[in-house]
């Protein structure tokens, strides 16, 4: 770790917890490939870029450090032209998500944070209040973890104290069993589970997502994206 990270996070000791946030360079055809196959992976691109700008935009309030682990690991001059460059940043490492996500948390627990949240740019209208409610239950040293709509998770929370790695470890990654599976291996330390919340990865999860921004009085540049795009959009519409 580098000491202008160290500096940065010794300026400011009151924060305790933190949010870790994966991404990835959003290189047409690497993300959300399942939604490009139908809309375009150009399209699908640029709303991934939407996606991770509106959830770290919303997580700002929360007034806590925002660290960013972004893949592959040549891709920083390109995140942070991204994303700002008022984040800290780090390469993910590991050969699969779960050693990658349990770098992560060893990452922050080094740094000196005593407890983080860890989410993706999935579920981009994910509701703040669920995530403050996963860092008051951190504060009382239980585990969190927020089940999404698919049988996977949406975040997950450790404290230096309760960290487990043993949910990182021999999962099968992608699929529906992802949470029950976590849950099982977490049954030595109280869990709080938050409301469960959607991810998006096709085309109805999108129709639902833009439904929902249809619903809400922000106004998020995914929303605006889709508004501007409603030409290739308009399927999803509801």
């Amino acid at each position: 770790m580098s000491d202008r990270v160290q500096e940065k996070h010794q300026s400011n000791p009151s924060n305790t917890f933190c949010l870790l946030l994966f991404v990835k360079d959003p290189v047409p055809g690497t993300v959300k490939s399942r939604l490009g196959r139908v809309i375009g992976y150009e399209q699908a691109a640029s709303l991934y870029r939407c996606f991770a700008r509106d959830l770290l935009s919303s997580t700002e309030s929360l007034g806590l450090d925002q660290l960013i682990f972004f893949a592959p690991a040549e891709a920083q001059t390109s995140v942070r032209e991204w994303l700002g460059e008022h984040h800290q940043y780090f390469p993910q490492v590991g050969e699969d998500l779960g050693e990658r996500m349990a770098h992560a948390f060893k990452t922050s627990f080094e740094l000196g944070y005593r407890g983080a949240l860890i989410t993706g740019s999935d579920s981009p209208d994910l509701p703040l209040s669920y995530l403050e409610k996963g860092f008051q239950a951190l504060k009382q040293q239980q585990v969190v973890i927020g089940p999404s709509d698919d049988g996977g998770y949406y975040t997950l929370g450790f404290t230096s104290e309760n960290f487990t790695p043993a949910v990182f470890q021999n999962m099968p990654w992608s699929t529906s069993t992802v949470y029950q599976q976590t849950l099982k291996l977490l049954n030595s330390h109280p869990v709080y589970q938050l409301s469960t919340w959607y991810d998006i990865d096709t085309v109805e999860d999108l129709r639902k997502f833009q439904y929902r921004l249809q619903q809400s009085p922000h106004q998020t540049e995914s929303r605006v994206y889709l508004q501007q795009h409603h030409d290739l959009f308009g399927s999803c519409s509801t």
